[in-house]
C-alpha cells in the first residue's frame, strides 16, 4: 500500500488533500502545528516542520511501519502582512523558517525513505504569488519564490529516484485567504473584484488544488519533474 505523508494537514488544502490520498487506497500521515483526531490520518504528528526532532520520529515510525514513502506533500505554510517600512525582522525570520526550511527538513529526513520507493514523488506549495507580488504581502511572495527555486534544485539532485514538482495555487477558498480579503475596508465588494480578475470569475476550490497535487504525484505525470504547475482560474493571464 502506497504511504503519503503530508505537512500543513489540518488546514483547508491539507484535509482535503489528505481525504483524496485517503480516497485513492493511500496510507495517510498528517502533521501540524494543530493536532487532529479526524480519522482521515492513519498517523499524526503534531509539531512545528522547523523541529527536526519531529521529522526524526516522522522518519523512524515511517522507517519501522511501512519501511518506505511514497509521496511527500508540503504544504505547511503562514502569512504575514506589513509594509516594509513597518516589517518585522523577526517576522520575516519565521516566514522563511516555516514556509522554506521547513521543507527542507522534511526533504533532508525523509528522502532515504522517499528513494526506496518505485516512484517517489515531492510536492511543494507554492503561489503564484511567487511571479506577480503583492502589495504588503513582501515576505510571503518571497517566500515562494525560494520554494519554487528550491523545487526545480532539487528536482536536478534527487533525480531520477525522485520526482519534485510545485504547485502554485491562485486565490482558493481557506481561511488563509479569506483572512486576507478581511484585512480590507469592504471585504464583500474586494471579493468581487477578486473573482473578476479570475477568467473563470471565481475563487477556487480547496478540493480543486488537492486533485491537482494527487496528479503531479501520480504516474499519470511521471515525465514531469522541477515544473511549477499554476492552478489559479485565468488569475495571471487574465491581468
Amino acid at each position: 500500500m502506497n504511504v503519503v505523508l503530508i505537512t500543513g494537514a489540518h488546514g483547508g488544502i491539507g484535509l482535503e488533500t489528505s481525504r483524496l490520498f485517503k480516497e485513492r487506497g493511500y496510507v495517510v500521515i498528517g502533521t501540524d502545528l494543530l493536532d487532529s483526531t479526524d480519522s482521515t490520518f492513519d498517523k499524526f504528528f503534531k509539531g512545528s516542520v522547523t523541529d527536526e526532532n519531529m521529522w526524526k520520529e516522522i522518519h523512524d515510525y515511517i522507517a519501522t511501519k511501512h519501511g518506505q514513502l511514497d509521496v511527500l506533500v508540503n504544504i505547511a505554510g503562514r502569512n504575514y502582512f506589513d509594509q516594509i517600512e513597518n516589517a518585522q525582522l523577526s517576522e520575516w525570520r519565521d516566514m522563511f523558517e516555516v514556509n522554506v526550511i521547513g521543507m527542507v527538513a522534511s526533504i533532508k529526513y525523509l528522502k532515504s525513505l522517499l528513494k526506496k520507493s518505485e516512484h517517489g514523488a515531492i510536492v511543494n506549495m507554492s503561489s503564484i504569488s511567487a511571479d506577480i507580488g503583492s502589495v504588503g504581502y513582501a515576505a510571503y511572495c518571497a517566500t515562494k519564490g525560494a520554494v519554487d527555486s528550491l523545487t526545480k534544485s532539487l528536482a536536478l539532485e534527487l533525480a531520477p529516484e525522485i520526482r519534485v514538482n510545485a504547485i502554485a495555487p491562485g486565490w482558493i477558498e481557506t481561511p488563509f485567504t479569506v483572512e486576507g480579503l478581511e484585512k480590507s475596508n469592504d471585504p464583500a465588494a474586494y471579493r468581487k473584484q477578486v473573482e473578476s480578475m479570475h477568467a473563470l470569475e471565481r475563487v477556487g476550490l480547496p478540493g480543486e488544488i488537492a486533485k491537482s497535487i494527487f496528479w503531479i504525484s501520480s504516474a499519470e505525470s511521471s515525465f514531469m519533474t522541477g515544473s511549477i504547475v499554476v492552478v489559479d482560474g485565468g488569475y495571471i493571464i487574465n491581468n
